[in-house]
């Protein structure tokens, strides 16, 4: 297999022409979806992700609970204010729980 393949060649292209150097990608991949431990690019190769970020390290991607539990949260709302500004429920429930 020999990497970046032609979807994903054009997407890099595109993302160094008009997305900013500030950002660096050290990796020619360009990521369609995930399940599990295991990642898609465009173009329909699979690998098993050695490098899962923040969000999917402990429950691997697209896990069912964690995707019922944005899907509810999104209804509600997604944002309330940039600094906190305001109290929330479940943010008091999740600290009582780590008390």
């Amino acid at each position: 297999m020999v990497l970046p393949s032609p979807k994903s060649k054009y997407i890099i292209v595109r993302d160094q022409t008009f997305v900013s150097p500030s950002y660096p990608r050290y990796y020619p991949f360009v990521n369609d979806h995930g399940k599990g431990a295991k990642v898609w690019d465009i173009d329909g190769n699979r690998f098993l992700d050695f490098a899962a970020g923040i969000a999917v390290s402990s429950t691997g991607y697209s896990h069912p609970k964690v995707v019922k539990a944005i899907q509810a949260q999104a209804e509600k709302f997604i944002h309330i204010s940039s600094s906190s500004d305001y109290n929330y429920p479940l943010w008091v429930k999740m600290a009582e729980q780590l008390d």
